[in-house]
């Protein structure tokens, strides 16, 4: 019994201890950035003529390369019922032009309207290149689906320094 108790304080002396030698938490302090994009099919390259258009509205941590962000979309399909099975990231590239795949985020909705939330970190955050072409706004994101699945709506994004 002596030699529990004995183990026992040892083990929370040593606790005690190696928790005290953690060191300071230090607060992120790189450069932040609100990202925009305003969607429409009409962006598509070449332009697809519906009335789909969607919003996306983030937040970018550079010294952590997080990206968080909000899809809401609105009239993608009509009569004939769809289903979004992707969220893709293309760069770089100007509004008038279609750039390479980035990322690809696989997504599943029959919502014809919705939002949903989305984001990027660790292994699918943006390599040092890649982060220096999306902060220039030469990054967009479409929205896919089964019938459209280079994309129904497309949006150029917008990266403003806070």
């Amino acid at each position: 019994m002596r030699s529990i108790i004995t183990a026992l304080i040892f083990t929370t002396a040593l606790s005690l201890i190696g928790c005290t030698k953690g060191g300071t938490l230090t607060r992120a302090n790189g450069d932040q950035y609100t990202i925009t994009s305003t969607a429409s099919s009409k962006q598509m390259v070449p332009a697809i003529d519906t009335t789909s258009g969607g919003t996306f509205t983030g937040f970018y941590d550079e010294q952590l390369n997080i990206l968080t962000f909000t899809l809401s979309w609105t009239d993608l399909w009509r009569t004939n019922k769809d289903t979004i099975t992707s969220v893709n990231f293309y760069g770089p590239a100007g509004a008038k032009e279609n750039g390479t795949l980035v990322r690809s985020l696989p997504f599943v909705s029959t919502n014809n309207e919705a939002n949903a939330n989305f984001g990027l970190a660790g292994l699918d955050g943006f390599t040092m290149s890649e982060k220096k072409s999306f902060l220039a706004g030469a990054y967009y994101f479409t929205i896919n689906t089964k019938k459209y699945p280079n994309g129904i709506i497309r949006g150029q994004l917008t990266a403003t320094k806070q």
